[in-house]
């Protein structure tokens, strides 16, 4: 049988609700009606057929578009979305260790993903009290930022330290038994969040900076940092994310400029702190991926069962 797959970063409520995929399609389907450029890469039904047991689900909404009302509406409408499915049959929500466990024995039979739900950026919350409600609602991870500077931190594309409101926010995740992704978020701010936050860390999905430099990705250093805290990276099989002179339009990479990030990493974090996070529709799609992934499935030529699944799961346990 084959081992089970871990993705740890999947926008599934973007692709639904802001590019209007119906997620409920065999992919092949979805790709013959689809009206958008790109080739998608994800359904619900491509999960299943990898036997993708557990995907961090985001919530996103992007800063530069709207204001803190329209955020707010958004993240609830996307959260409402998640139950929806789940209400059908289509995904579990696991919003605590009981469910993580029960869900992996059913799996085995089912194939039903099941979702870790992620805030993807802090933006929509106008304060740390506003967390509450929706881990009451299942959310169980945050990162505090996505690309730009919000009242909690600075990001990739406009550094700036974590602020007071941010370490207020830190102690409200720790109340709140969350965990902290360092995807996006300033370097800076990174190293000063690793000092105040005490709980479980990890980056969803970010690569090597030192094969693609730019502050998206994570510095040698910051690697290291996550390793003490026994944290995991989840790499991205996106092309513009391992080779600094790919553009939109060239030539699909080959697999090896993946792995090229795999080695780096793991030679950081050690072959136990490093698995998948493809951010798969999170704004591009088939030809922006490496040659030779069509689809989930194929992700299985990346690695082994640990770097497939079994990290992830090992981390998830520590402290789900």
């Amino acid at each position: 049988m084959d081992p089970v797959m871990v993705d740890a970063h999947l926008d599934l409520a973007y692709n639904a609700r802001i590019l209007e995929r119906d997620l409920s399609l065999p992919l092949d389907r979805l790709r013959e009606v689809d009206p958008h450029p790109e080739t998608p890469l994800v359904t619900l039904e491509s999960l299943r057929e990898a036997r993708v047991a557990v995907a961090f689900a985001t919530l996103f909404v992007d800063p530069r578009e709207g204001g803190l009302e329209d955020w707010q509406e958004e993240v609830y409408a996307q959260l409402a979305l998640y139950e929806a499915w789940e209400a059908k049959g289509w995904v579990r929500i696991l919003r605590h260790g009981r469910d993580l466990e029960a869900h992996l024995a059913r799996h085995r039979e089912d194939r039903i993903p099941g979702l870790v739900l992620l805030l993807e950026g802090a933006h929509a919350l106008a304060s740390p009290e506003e967390l509450a409600p929706l881990r009451q609602r299942g959310l169980r991870m945050l990162s505090l930022t996505w690309a730009t500077r919000n009242a909690y931190a600075g990001g990739n594309a406009e550094e700036a330290p974590l602020t007071d409101l941010g370490k207020a926010l830190l102690r409200e995740m720790e109340g709140l038994g969350m965990a902290l992704d360092l995807s996006h978020l300033a370097e800076e701010a990174a190293f000063q969040a690793l000092e105040v936050f005490s709980g479980p860390v990890c980056a969803t999905h970010a690569n090597a900076r030192a094969l693609m430099p730019s502050p998206r990705h994570l510095s040698d250093r910051l690697m290291e940092a996550l390793r003490e805290r026994e944290g995991v990276l989840g790499l991205v099989p996106f092309n513009a994310f391992l080779d600094p002179g790919w553009k939109r339009g060239d030539p699909r990479l080959p697999l090896e400029a993946f792995l090229r990030h795999k080695v780096h990493a793991e030679a950081l974090l050690g072959p136990k702190r490093v698995g998948l996070g493809t951010d798969w529709d999170g704004g591009f799609g088939l030809e922006a991926v490496p040659l030779g992934l069509d689809r989930h499935r194929d992700l299985r030529a990346l690695g082994d069962e640990d770097f497939l699944g079994r990290n992830w799961l090992r981390w998830l346990r520590s402290w789900f």
